[in-house]
């Protein structure tokens, strides 16, 4: 079973193509979320978990699921991240979660996808998220083809570092980089609320004809990047940085693209 995350979509890319190579369902913990579904989860063949790397961890809703649904059938897990170029120890924080539930922990692997960390970075274009998508599905169909033998997946260097990065900087991350107040609604807002639709935190709200935040933000900014009028903005990085949702599907749709140039 993929059980998957995603804010832009590249996780969810990642795990269609890994359900597909393996023969599985692809479980969307998105709305597992928002629909409030109970945290339990039977599989006989292993629990592969799909989800990006937020400032160098899982995101913290994720790695409660590892830490309290019910699995049963398998006890085999893999985490396969979609991270920009680094996911520092995010690897060893889901191994001390799955090994302490008494799981076996068969790896962690990072799949490079476009890097859409909008408060730093300017988000690329659809022609080079295309490209590093291309780039990324080797690893993607490897990393299938070691689940599918039951191997576990090749440990990931460790740089120096990073025990800061995924710790005391990704406490901080969460303590200081999710804020409701930073958040900002323009008078381009057509009130569809797609963004109360698509937040997997029920954190977005439609009141009196305008859209409010409350405070338990995951951070996936899948309001910003999907709001088809551009009107919410955090602390002004989207103007200056734009916006991204994966520009393809499928991989079937990614190599159709490639085919027309």
């Amino acid at each position: 079973m993929i059980l998957y995350f995603t804010g832009t979509g590249n996780s969810r890319l990642a795990a269609e193509i890994l359900a597909k190579d393996l023969g599985e369902a692809a479980v969307s913990l998105n709305t597992v979320f928002k629909e409030k579904t109970k945290w339990r989860f039977h599989s006989e063949t292993p629990f592969v978990f799909v989800a990006p790397v937020y400032a160098w961890r899982l995101p913290l809703k994720v790695e409660q699921v590892m830490k309290k649904a019910e699995f049963s059938g398998s006890r085999r897990v893999y985490v396969a991240a979609t991270m920009g170029a680094h996911a520092g120890l995010a690897g060893e924080y889901c191994e001390k979660i799955i090994r302490g539930r008494g799981m076996e922990f068969m790896g962690f692997t990072g799949i490079r996808m476009p890097d859409n960390y909008m408060v730093a970075y300017r988000m690329p274009s659809p022609e080079i998220a295309r490209r590093r998508i291309r780039a990324s599905l080797p690893a993607l169909h490897g990393t299938a083809q070691r689940i599918r033998q039951g191997e576990p997946l090749a440990p990931m260097k460790i740089k120096k570092g990073d025990g800061r990065l995924s710790g005391p900087v990704n406490w901080a991350f969460n303590h200081f980089m999710v804020k409701f107040a930073r958040f900002t609604v323009s008078d381009a807002c057509v009130r569809c609320g797609k963004c109360v639709r698509q937040c997997p935190a029920d954190n977005i709200v439609m009141e009196e004809g305008r859209v409010r935040f409350k405070n338990r933000c995951m951070f996936c900014l899948a309001c910003l990047h999907q709001c088809p009028a551009h009107a919410i903005d955090y602390h002004g990085k989207a103007a200056e940085n734009g916006y991204y949702t994966c520009p393809v599907q499928t991989e079937e749709e990614l190599a159709e693209q490639q085919k027309r140039g």
